[in-house]
């Protein structure tokens, strides 16, 4: 005969349960060129989040930073980079 011991209960009903959401969104970084004025600039942007990580005059100084976020991931952990370290809050261009 199989003894079957019963899981002793960590949570209570109604109990909010800690989430597996750490990380599950899926970061991409993406280069868009936009007209400020009278200058181009290409503009590394967060998807989904779409943050404005960074603004350069080159469009190979924004592929460079966007492929390095792409390849290692550095901010997958926290679901973006974190809003007191935006340099560019997301819609303002300015």
């Amino acid at each position: 005969m199989v003894k079957t011991r019963t899981q002793k209960v960590r949570f209570h009903k109604g109990d909010k349960r800690p989430g597996n959401k750490l990380g599950q969104k899926k970061l991409s970084y993406t280069v868009d060129m936009v007209k400020e004025g009278r200058k181009i600039l290409w503009h590394v942007v967060e998807q989904p989040t779409n943050n404005v990580v960074g603004k350069y005059f080159f469009e190979d100084d924004a592929q460079d930073l966007a492929d390095f976020q792409n390849k290692n991931k550095v901010w997958q952990v926290n679901g973006g980079i974190p809003r007191f370290l935006w340099n560019y809050v997301a819609g303002s261009y300015s």
